[in-house]
């Protein structure tokens, strides 16, 4: 999978997968929209180089941080593009 190769490469150095999943996780992107975390993740990271990755390796990530939090897979890999993902809201983790 590459998004989970990404995070070792490229997040791994910095953070925890235990950062990302559960009601960390769930506190930050529960109810908002999947653009903002898009976003987040694209402007801001890696930290010692943000922007630095392209936007399908960003998709890339955001879709496995996703996975990680047993969010269900869409039938479409995962768009780059914000304005489809402001369409999708991220579900609150249970």
């Amino acid at each position: 999978m590459r998004g989970k190769d990404l995070y070792a490469m490229q997040c791994r150095s910095c953070h925890t997968p235990e950062s990302h999943t559960g009601a960390i996780f769930d506190a930050w992107w529960g109810g908002r929209r999947l653009s903002d975390l898009f976003e987040f993740v694209q402007e801001r990271m890696p930290k010692n180089e943000p922007g630095s990755l392209t936007p399908q390796e960003y998709a890339d990530v955001v879709a496995y941080l996703l996975r990680m939090n047993r969010m269900p897979p869409g039938s479409d890999e995962l768009s780059t593009d914000v304005a489809t993902l402001k369409k999708i809201r991220i579900e609150k983790v249970k």
